[in-house]
């Protein structure tokens, strides 16, 4: 694909079309909005046009649509999300946000990010991750889709927000259950549709956020919210509690998504038993002891199976953005002002990067291969760029959750999938969801 242009020398706009008026093409997107973007990007290409709820729209896949995208000479975050979705995201949070304000807001979330808070979180996931596992093994048979995501919210409760298993926590899984429902709902606000309901939950979810700011504040710990509340601007200022409480949600929405990393790690284990096998050698060869950093850059295949699995799985179709001006992009003109969609899973099944893109490789990872390597936006699987920019904070945190499940697991554990069940994804949920809910049987070793 030829490099993107900054010039307006096309006066064509990209292919595609706009749909019915107003709705364009709306509820196919929301219905499946992977779908939709896998099937454009094969028809028109990396970059093409439809009209998503009355906004003129351009999608964009590909490693120099990532590269674009990330240029905030091109792309501006802040008016770019759909109504809905920007209220449900808590309307100013870090990926509406653009230059200055952007960067001093990022700088307070990052200090809940740095690699000391991260080898102080490692026990915590340690301790969370096993626990979990025990408990499937001692009930025979889970749902892994129910319990991944059970895992993920305890664990960011824990070392984030300092907030223990018990009733607060129960009541943040029930009301972001119904809040990543509204994501994907069409926005009628009306009483008792999904939408209404999620804006409601959001509002319960920011209540305990202020009740757990007022806390740290009283009681500093060693959590990342107490980070956080610690870092200072350079004239002095803390992050306000307003900006803090939509801080939290836009973490917790982000980190939660590793569920679906853990859930497809399990999947893809059981599904490559020379992976597996490959990787259980190499965690046996390392001491059984606690998890840290150390040990962990002792691991380089665990790596590779970490970034092939974070390559395949499905998260999130697309990423909001607007242009900033007219730009050219693969020899197409993409006008002032209209929505920018980044293509997140086409991108990372770009053929051009990933040959046969659709299997899992962790080979592609290795130093003699470094497919990820022939492009410098090759592969973003939580955005692009430096952790000052749109990348998402907690990339490591993923990872570091990704790795102990699959120590832990390799470890002590055997399991099986049953084969009698639907283990084709409900692509209208985000992420997808096995239909099932994957159901897993674990058992200890010895």
């Amino acid at each position: 694909m030829p490099a993107p242009s900054t010039g307006t020398s096309s006066t064509s706009l990209p292919p595609g079309r706009s749909g019915l008026p107003w709705i364009g093409e709306t509820r196919p997107f929301l219905a499946d909005g992977f779908g939709f973007c896998a099937e454009r990007v094969a028809r028109f290409g990396p970059v093409f046009r439809t009209r998503i709820l009355g906004r003129e729209t351009v999608v964009i896949s590909g490693p120099e649509a990532t590269e674009a995208f990330n240029d905030e000479e091109r792309i501006l975050r802040s008016g770019a999300m759909v109504p809905h979705v920007a209220e449900l995201m808590g309307q100013i949070s870090l990926p509406l946000l653009d230059g200055a304000e952007h960067r001093r807001r990022k700088d307070f979330v990052l200090a809940g990010f740095t690699p000391e808070a991260y080898a102080a979180y490692l026990p915590s996931i340690e301790s969370e991750v096993a626990g979990a596992l025990a408990a499937w093994a001692a009930s025979g048979e889970v749902g892994a889709v129910a319990e991944t995501k059970r895992l993920a919210l305890e664990t960011i409760c824990v070392c984030i927000l300092g907030i223990p298993r018990g009733p607060v926590l129960e009541a943040f899984a029930a009301d972001y259950e119904i809040v990543l429902a509204g994501f994907s709902a069409l926005p009628l606000p009306l009483p008792g549709t999904a939408y209404t309901k999620a804006k409601a939950a959001l509002g319960r979810i920011l209540a305990r956020f202020e009740t757990a700011i007022a806390e740290h504040l009283e009681t500093p710990r060693e959590d990342g919210l107490s980070r956080i509340l610690a870092a200072k601007a350079q004239d002095g200022a803390g992050i306000g509690m307003a900006e803090l409480k939509v801080e939290l949600h836009h973490i917790v929405v982000a980190g939660l998504i590793v569920w679906s990393e853990l859930a497809a790690m399990l999947l893809a284990l059981a599904d490559h038993p020379d992976v597996r096998e490959r990787l259980a050698q190499e965690i046996a060869v390392v001491p059984a002891e606690p998890l840290s950093p150390g040990l962990l850059r002792r691991l380089p295949y665990l790596t590779q199976v970490v970034q092939e699995t974070k390559r395949t799985c499905p998260i999130v179709p697309i990423f909001f953005g607007r242009a900033r001006r007219d730009f050219e992009l693969s020899g197409q003109r993409i006008p002032e002002g209209w929505m920018v969609l980044w293509s997140h899973r086409t991108s990372l099944l770009e053929d051009a990067i990933y040959p046969q893109p659709e299997r899992f490789d962790p080979e592609r990872f290795s130093p003699e291969r470094a497919e990820d390597k022939k492009h410098p936006f090759g592969f973003a699987p939580q955005g692009a760029g430096p952790s000052t920019g749109h990348k998402c904070p907690g990339l490591d945190f993923a990872t570091l959750m990704m790795s102990a499940f699959a120590i832990e697991l390799l470890r002590g554990y055997e399991w099986e999938i049953p084969e009698a069940q639907d283990l084709s994804y409900d692509w209208s949920k985000i992420p997808p969801e096995p239909k099932s809910g994957l159901r897993v049987r674990l058992s200890r070793i010895g």
